[in-house]
C-alpha cells in the first residue's frame, strides 16, 4: 500500500483541489492532505479558520465517497524556516511514502527531508483559482459559487464566507 501527501492551503477548497485529490487517489491506496497555513485566518490569503478547512474537506471527500481513502492533517506556517516546516509536517501528519506539490518552498523542503515530491497537474487553473474566488467574493460576484468544490458550498455559506471576505478587504 502506498500513501502520498498533497499540500495545500484550500482557501477555499475548489475543483481544482477536488481534481487533483481524485488525481492522486487513481495513482494510490491513501491520501493524507496536509492543511497548510494553518496557524493562519482573518487574512486576504488566508481568510478560513483550519476547522473549516477541515469541514470543507470532510464534507468534499464524504459526498465523493472517498473519506475511507483520505486522512488530513493541519500544518502552521514558519516564516521560512524549511527546517522547522519539515519537522511539523513528520510530527503532525500520518506517515506517508511520497508528496505531491507545485509549490516550490514545498518541494524543496520535502526533498531536503528524502521525501520523492512529484508535481500535481493543473486543472483549469484560470478558473479554479483560490485567489480568483477570493477576488469573486470580494467583489459580491456570486459566480465563485460554481468553482468551490463538491459539498462546500453549504460549509462557506453557514460560515457567511462571502461576507467575511469582504470585510477583510475592506479593513
Amino acid at each position: 500500500m502506498v500513501r502520498a501527501l498533497f499540500v495545500g492551503r484550500f482557501q477555499p477548497l475548489h475543483r481544482g483541489h477536488e481534481e487533483v485529490i481524485k488525481w492522486i487517489l487513481s495513482r494510490h491506496d491513501e491520501l493524507v492532505i496536509a492543511i497548510g497555513s494553518a496557524n493562519e485566518s482573518f487574512t486576504l490569503r488566508n481568510p478560513f479558520t483550519v476547522g473549516e478547512r477541515i469541514e470543507m474537506l470532510h464534507s468534499m471527500l464524504k459526498e465523493l465517497n472517498l473519506i475511507n481513502r483520505a486522512l488530513y492533517c493541519a500544518v502552521p506556517d514558519t516564516k521560512g524556516d524549511s527546517a522547522l516546516w519539515y519537522a511539523y509536517v513528520r510530527e503532525q501528519c500520518p506517515s506517508f511514502d511520497i508528496a505531491y506539490t507545485n509549490d516550490e518552498f514545498t518541494k524543496l523542503c520535502l526533498e531536503y527531508g528524502g521525501i520523492k515530491v512529484l508535481n500535481t497537474p493543473f486543472f483549469n487553473k484560470e478558473v479554479y483559482s483560490g485567489t480568483r474566488i477570493r477576488e469573486l467574493m470580494a467583489a459580491g460576484d456570486r459566480s465563485w459559487q460554481g468553482f468551490v468544490a463538491t459539498g462546500v458550498l453549504p460549509i462557506l455559506s453557514r460560515i457567511n464566507a462571502e461576507d467575511r471576505v469582504r470585510r477583510i478587504v475592506q479593513k
